[in-house]
């Protein structure tokens, strides 16, 4: 064959292939299979597989650290998250190894995290629960800060991974939304099982279910912290960990990257990543009492929210469901402020309800489960139906951003924006952690009325339901006032990816033509 041949032969292949990737500017392809949607499924469900939700109580109650000792750490760690925050940017941004950027960082949040996390709960066997009210115990208290601090740095890798990582696992939306959405429904029914276990156990105990002859209710509690929580955090790791050998980041990063300062400098010049910042920094205010507190201390039922929530299983796969419809009628922005502000809205009523209604005794209906089952119920309904909705563009307005910064810069800064983010709400959330447990003294919280079978002052149970609804109430919708000039809207949006698998099929066309050493699929 004559070489003349031989070139237009190839000319016409190389031709074919540009053609063909031409084709898919404007069409959102599939590109995780089956196996990796099922790995993504177990690994995405396992970052909440735990009780962190009960630390609260394990550290008031359990491990007894006194109020103005939590308060006075927080000011310490708070410092502490905000220095490595900036090391595991600076760590992750200049990254680049065979695995990607970012998944040698997440196999941190498996087997080894796992282990801090196992030591952390097994603290009760190690010292004493005693003098909970001052210093002279300073060993269980450092071991404790210890801990917590290298728990909060090996988190912050892997947050901070995982958030850039979900960017880059596919560049084509409607693959990532369809990933998320799986994921994120099964999630809620996987990651909750370790919190059911710890509710019904806790319940039976404090209801005299579950007794034993030889131990208090108190020992109790303890050992099945002290079981499920090291426990959750061993399987948690593990698949974690396992997750990281089928990984993939399939968004092309460009080899140089930019200094620090220069990539805070374009995440805090862009308008819409700096109100998105701003939001979730508003957001992050609060009282350091749920739900949940309401629930255990003033219901003396941790798991009420479970049997009012049952109806609420049918309406919840509908955000689910329709999350992919509904970004074809409207922007990413849209459906998170709604989303967002709509389900916390009800909060508002039904704390009228409970506080200013009372029965024929003159109990307010706050303090009785069975007036407050109904409106619970109702809630949790209008909170299941939103929550696909909320949890999606949640994550899509995070990823929306990392794009945006691609789209307007030529390079992706996933870490930086990440850490900026984070570190945007690290600021109200350790003023509260400084404030929290002041709130607590102020209101006449008693740490160990849980454990010991006591019931909290009338004082402090009033300002727990009001802490735990109508305030989070406002704090959600005030933190939506920024997003009123997030300025990326759905042509916007549509247009800004449009242009971007534009720039990705001239990077793939390049390296069809120049053969050069990039992996295609890193694309």
């Amino acid at each position: 064959m004559s070489e003349e041949l031989k070139n237009s032969n190839y000319n016409t292949e190389l031709e074919e292939t540009n053609a063909k990737l031409r084709q898919l500017v404007d069409v959102d392809r599939r590109v995780i299979n089956r196996r990796q949607t099922i790995g993504y499924m177990l690994f995405d469900g396992s970052r909440g597989f735990n009780i962190d939700g009960h630390k609260d109580l394990f550290v008031d109650s359990i491990l007894k650290i006194s109020l103005p000792l939590q308060s006075a750490y927080n000011i310490v760690a708070g410092i502490w998250d905000v220095v490595d925050d900036f090391l595991v940017a600076g760590i992750i941004e200049k990254t680049r190894t065979r695995w990607g950027k970012f998944v040698p960082y997440i196999f941190i949040g498996g087997i080894p995290l796992a282990i801090i996390s196992t030591v952390y709960w097994l603290l009760p066997l190690i010292f004493s629960p005693e003098h909970v009210d001052n210093f002279s115990y300073l060993p269980k208290f450092l071991a404790y800060a210890a801990l917590d601090m290298t728990f909060e740095l090996l988190s912050n890798f892997k947050n901070v991974a995982i958030g850039g990582y979900i960017s880059t696992i596919t560049p084509y939306p409607s693959d990532r939304r369809r990933l998320l959405a799986i994921s994120s429904y099964f999630s809620i029914i996987y990651s909750r099982l370790p919190d059911l276990v710890i509710e019904f156990m806790l319940d039976f105990i404090k209801n005299g279910i579950v007794k034993s002859a030889t131990k208090t209710s108190a020992d109790m509690i303890k050992a099945s912290l002290l079981i499920v929580g090291p426990l959750t955090a061993i399987v948690s790791g593990i698949i974690i960990s396992r997750y990281c050998r089928m990984a993939k980041e399939r968004v092309h990063q460009k080899i140089e990257t930019a200094k620090l300062l220069e990539s805070l400098k374009i995440v805090f010049t862009n308008r819409p990543i700096l109100m998105y910042m701003f939001s979730n920094a508003l957001g992050s205010f609060g009282t350091g009492l749920t739900t949940n507190d309401y629930y255990r201390q003033v219901l003396n039922m941790t798991t009420f929210e479970t049997i009012a929530g049952i109806p609420s299983f049918f309406f919840q796969p509908i955000g689910f469901a329709k999350y992919n419809y509904l970004t074809t009628k409207f922007s990413t922005r849209s459906l998170y402020a709604v989303s967002q502000a709509f389900a916390k809205t009800f909060y508002i009523p039904l704390f009228f309800y409970g506080m200013f209604i009372k029965d024929k005794n003159g109990n307010r209906f706050f303090t009785k489960r069975i007036p407050m089952l109904p409106v619970t119920a109702l809630w949790e309904i209008i909170y299941a139906t939103m929550w696909g909705v909320k949890s999606l563009s949640a994550q899509e307005i995070s990823n929306e951003c990392n794009d945006y910064i691609e789209w307007k810069c030529g390079f992706r800064n996933e870490a930086t924006l990440s850490v900026a983010s984070t570190f945007m709400c690290k600021i109200p959330s350790r003023i509260n952690g400084v404030l929290q447990p002041r709130y607590k003294q102020w209101i006449g919280y008693d740490q160990t009325a849980y454990t010991e079978g006591r019931q909290q002052p009338e004082r402090a149970q009033k300002w727990i339901f009001a802490m735990a609804t109508i305030i989070p109430a406002f704090i959600v919708i005030s933190s939506m006032i920024p997003m009123i000039w997030y300025n990326i809207n759905k042509e916007k949006r549509d247009r800004m990816y449009r242009e971007l698998n534009e720039r990705r099929v001239k990077i793939a066309e390049n390296i069809t033509k120049f053969g050069t050493e990039d992996n295609p699929e890193e694309e």
